[in-house]
């Protein structure tokens, strides 16, 4: 592991330069050892610049930071100042979504207690088994309410290729869905 070389030293510059100062020194040298604009490979030394600015531009902000908390600034704390910060990492709040799900599960049990007897909707259109239906003059099953007398009650409903269990045709859907076998 390499030790850290004073951020001063490493920008060329004396501890007393103000950020404009700071800033550019770091645009000068990291133009001069940048691996991309460079015919020799500066890697480390491009690491050792940002490094170092990094520190000098978030210790200027924890001075500033330090100064309007306290309205001065202890430089013997400012100077050891650490950029790092000790962070947890992000966790997903799991026993927020179990709760929510605990309590929505728990809203619609008690909803459902309240809520009143199923009523049959009115006729869709689209036949299935269970469904009524009347046979028109041009024997093809339409859909009706229940209610209506003289309606017939699907058995299953089969492709137009097929025939009903009992051996008949069935009726003709007027969707042309398939054939319609009565009870």
């Amino acid at each position: 592991m390499r030790k850290q070389r004073d951020p001063y030293e490493v920008l060329g510059l004396p501890r007393s330069a103000s950020q404009a100062e700071i800033r550019e020194a770091y645009r000068r040298l990291a133009r001069e050892s940048h691996p991309d604009l460079s015919r020799d490979r500066y890697s480390d030394r491009m690491a050792e610049i940002n490094d170092a600015y990094r520190q000098l531009s978030v210790g200027a902000k924890a001075n500033d930071g330090l100064r309007s908390a306290t309205g001065n600034v202890n430089v013997a704390n400012a100077e050891n100042f650490s950029a790092t910060r000790s962070s947890r990492p992000v966790a997903f709040p799991w026993r927020g979504i179990v709760a929510a799900s605990v309590v929505g599960g728990g809203a619609i049990v008690a909803l459902s207690f309240f809520a009143g007897p199923d009523v049959d909707s009115p006729p869709d259109g689209i036949i299935q088994s269970g469904s009524c239906v009347q046979i028109n003059e041009s024997l093809l099953a339409i859909e009706v309410s229940c209610e209506e007398p003289d309606h017939a009650v699907v058995g299953q409903l089969v492709p137009l290729d097929a025939r009903c269990a009992d051996g008949s045709n069935g009726y003709l859907d007027r969707l042309g869905m398939g054939r319609v076998c009565l009870d």
